[in-house]
């Protein structure tokens, strides 16, 4: 377990001194692992001591508890802040081997699957957004051609493209946010786990 001393000379561990510092700034568990991009189980074990965060997460903890580094990984004058990250030196084949089969594998289901659904969302939301504009366009086709107007171009379109539009409108900001939220998701759930495939030196 990692420790850092206090004042008096005691030890005590990080995960304490995590626990402290959030507390200390009025926050709960799951708010801090829903600014992290985890569980809230995450954020216990790493207060309990059961698992270590990495650098990446220790700093972005740090960025969050308005803190420094330091103040996380003041540790034993033995270790340094950058063992707390474990070095990145030498490859751990076996967690490379995990990283690779969960991680790629495994997730890249998942990523795919979401990122299509995202897509499919977005081409439908583009598509109601631009509604009026393509209706417009065709009728001005139409006419300009001197075409007979097919029956599909009549004045019940108009409302219809208008509430399309108006839905897209309202959709577009949520799902900018939930695209938004899904790749600082993917992009910290990488971060913390990609350091498990090196050990140190």
């Amino acid at each position: 377990m990692w420790q850092s001393r206090t004042r008096r000379g005691g030890w005590i561990s990080i995960g304490t001194t995590l626990q402290k510092i959030r507390q200390a700034r009025d926050l709960t568990q799951q708010e801090v692992a829903t600014q992290m991009y985890v569980t809230r189980q995450t954020i216990s074990r790493w207060e309990q001591g059961k698992t270590m965060p990495n650098i990446y997460a220790l700093k972005d903890l740090a960025q969050l508890y308005n803190v420094s580094l330091d103040q996380l990984v003041a540790m034993h004058p033995s270790n340094s802040k950058e063992e707390a990250g474990h070095k990145m030196k030498k490859i751990n084949w076996l967690a490379l081997f995990g990283f690779f089969w969960f991680n790629v594998i495994v997730t890249m289901g998942v990523v795919l699957a979401v990122a299509g659904i995202l897509c499919g969302l977005w081409i439908s939301i583009i598509g109601f957004i631009v509604s009026p504009a393509l209706l417009v366009g065709e009728w001005l086709v139409v006419h300009m051609m001197g075409w007979v107007t097919p029956v599909s171009l009549n004045l019940y379109q108009i409302p219809l493209t208008l509430m399309l539009c108006a839905i897209g409108l309202g959709a577009f900001s949520l799902l900018k946010q939930l695209t938004m939220y899904l790749v600082n998701f993917f992009e910290k759930y990488i971060r913390y786990n990609l350091r498990s495939i090196y050990t140190e030196k």
